[in-house]
């Protein structure tokens, strides 16, 4: 069962830690729904790389856990044994009446004749103290020492793969298509899906922890210049934009279109690319 997210918080902020949450607000987006830890300096320790959050509230809790236990185990060890009580002296065959009297009486100090500048000396004498002392006892305040720190390696960053699209995948590509302005239904999207695969012009779908984004396209002959091949449309999800996506999915389809031995490639032209320079200047 997930944590509450007060909880964390607090439990972070008692260990000296700052948790940081997602801040999408889509299920399936992005890092939806999860967390990183930092040190009160912001270096990461736990569920941060790249800039996406991989840690879950679970494994969050179970790493603050570590550090009570560690803690707890640090100060038993270095917590020294309690000495024991010293044996009570052996009974004596004296009776208490006969017995010599150990107390001695103090002798009685000489007086000294004081001064009006012996009274001030005193008060000023009383007014001081050691720098740090508790002002109702004089004694030093106790100092815990420092929570041992655990470092933890971040966990890598998933990968981006690239594949052929599955009819499975329809219902996710629904939402990219109508990203991209298409009403295509999820019916329509699976037998479409079925028939590129059997025309050998598979739509490719580009995935890193959910799928993330698709290009399509297909190859046409043509009278004067061969065959060529056509993409007819690519879409990204809207957080993983600019972060090379697209350029991975044309990447992939130029090794497909080499198989296909087109002459040329063509872009539709309602397809909207904004840095077509280095879109292009990647692929084939």
């Amino acid at each position: 069962m997930p944590i509450d997210d007060h909880e964390l918080r607090e439990a972070a902020s008692n260990r000296g830690l700052k948790l940081v949450k997602s801040r999408r607000r889509k299920p399936g987006v992005g890092d939806y729904g999860h967390f990183g830890l930092t040190d009160a300096a912001g270096k990461p320790l736990l569920g941060i790389g790249n800039g996406v959050l991989t840690a879950t509230s679970e494994e969050i809790a179970d790493y603050l856990r570590e550090g009570e236990v560690s803690t707890w185990a640090e100060s038993a060890r270095t917590t020294p044994d309690r000495p024991k009580a010293a044996a009570p002296p052996p009974p004596s065959d004296v009776d208490d009446d006969d017995a010599p009297s150990v107390i001695r009486s103090r002798p009685k100090a000489t007086p000294r004749p004081s001064s009006p500048e012996d009274g001030e000396e005193a008060k000023a004498q009383r007014g001081r103290r050691p720098s740090g002392q508790s002002e109702k006892t004089g004694r030093r305040p106790p100092q815990n020492p420092a929570s041992p720190k655990i470092k933890h390696k971040p966990a890598p960053a998933p990968e981006l793969s690239i594949r052929s699209a599955k009819p499975a995948d329809a219902q996710r590509l629904i939402s990219l298509f109508s990203e991209s302005g298409s009403n295509i239904t999820e019916s329509d999207l699976r037998r479409a899906i079925s028939a590129a695969s059997r025309r050998k012009e598979p739509v490719l779908v580009a995935v890193r922890d959910g799928l993330i984004g698709f290009l399509a396209w297909h190859v046409i002959p043509t009278l004067l210049d061969g065959e060529i091949a056509r993409i007819t449309a690519i879409a990204v999800d809207e957080d993983e934009r600019h972060r090379g996506i697209g350029r991975a999915l044309f990447e992939a389809a130029g090794t497909l279109f080499a198989k296909q031995k087109v002459a040329r490639v063509e872009i539709m032209s309602d397809i909207s690319v904004r840095n077509v320079n280095g879109f292009i200047g990647h692929g084939l």
